[in-house]
């Protein structure tokens, strides 16, 4: 059995494990698969469980830590995000056109 060879748009060879940009989306995950059929090579990726033309993808580096990871907010951050919902609230809750039947 010979071992497909895959290259993505810019012609990088591809592999699994490769991480991948799919640009049309801006979908990125990682290749878990790669078979060929009379169509052309596929790349089955983690993210959505789909398998892509090869052609279509991008390799990337690495998916950016930002885009996975946490983000950290100063107690003034959340202190001025809490009290923009606390007077936000006060404006929507009255019950001054409040009717009720009897």
């Amino acid at each position: 059995m010979s071992e497909i060879v895959a290259t993505d748009s810019t012609g990088s060879p591809l592999q699994v494990g490769s991480v991948v940009l799919y640009s049309a989306t801006g979908t990125k995950g990682t290749v878990t698969e790669i078979m060929s059929d009379d169509e052309g090579v596929w790349a089955l990726l983690d993210k959505t469980n789909l398998y892509y033309k090869t052609e279509v993808l991008t390799a990337i580096r690495k998916i950016e830590e930002k885009e996975i990871g946490e983000k950290l907010f100063t107690r003034e951050e959340v202190s001025e995000v809490l009290e923009k919902q606390k007077d936000a609230s006060k404006a929507e809750m009255s019950d001054v056109s409040l009717e009720s039947g009897g």
